[in-house]
């Protein structure tokens, strides 16, 4: 199957340090950007889409603790931390903002890689050769690269909107997802939509994707909506 390479944000305002991941990283088959202050690095976040971020602490412009703070707000991308703020409090505290994982400097690159290899498999189902560019889920089949859903394998016509919604099921197949989850995922909007502009649109779709009368997307009463085989 064809795959696509996982994109890593790498955040130090050491370059040398920041080029030796990239370095190490890109032996393990990922794409990896450089940003050397928060601010920059949010800006990248904020213009392109990452499957993972690694961030020093201590920067300037903009910390670390700030800058993922900040990510918290619009997604839940995986955040390693690497720094040498090494204290508990200090590793408590990233661990709380959000951060998947807390590595203190000095680091052996290999180590970093594999926690971040640990953090993909567990966050993606990463199985060491890409990043898989076609979604399954019954008679569904998503290509990612065309942007195009099937059926029983007759093209489905979606909106923009159905097709980021649909994307963001068929990628947590078995996980409810909140409203603000999927908010984030597929509305191009500041203007978070109320809860009826989500039920409309969730309604739509499932009419265009159930089989037979089945339905893949579930109610989740008080939490949600989570996509199910049938």
């Amino acid at each position: 199957m064809e795959k696509e390479k996982y994109k890593v944000l790498v955040v130090d305002d050491e370059p040398q340090i920041a080029g030796l991941l990239k370095v190490c990283l890109e032996m393990h088959g990922m794409e990896v950007s450089e940003a050397y202050d928060g601010n920059s690095a949010y800006e990248m976040f904020d213009r392109r889409s990452f499957d993972l971020i690694i961030t020093d602490v201590m920067m300037p412009v903009m910390d670390g603790y700030e800058l993922v703070e900040k990510i918290r707000l619009k997604s839940h991308v995986p955040v390693l931390f690497l720094t040498a703020k090494g204290d508990v409090l200090d590793r408590i505290k990233g661990l709380n903002i959000g951060a998947d994982d807390y590595i203190v400097k000095p680091f052996d690159p290999m180590e970093v890689a594999a926690r971040v290899l640990s953090t993909l498999r567990r966050c993606y189902g990463y199985d060491g050769q890409g990043k898989t560019v076609e979604l399954v889920c019954g008679s569904l089949r998503l290509d990612v690269d065309l942007k195009r859903l099937y059926k029983n394998g007759e093209a489905i016509e979606l909106t923009a909107l159905e097709y980021r919604m649909v994307e963001c099921f068929m990628s947590n197949i078995g996980h409810v997802l909140t409203k603000d989850r999927i908010y984030e995922a597929a509305w191009e909007s500041d203007k978070f939509p109320d809860d009826n502009s989500i039920m409309v649109a969730i309604s739509k779709l499932r009419s265009k994707i159930s089989d037979d009368g089945a339905e893949y997307i579930h109610t989740i009463r008080g939490l949600g909506y989570r996509m199910e085989e049938k």
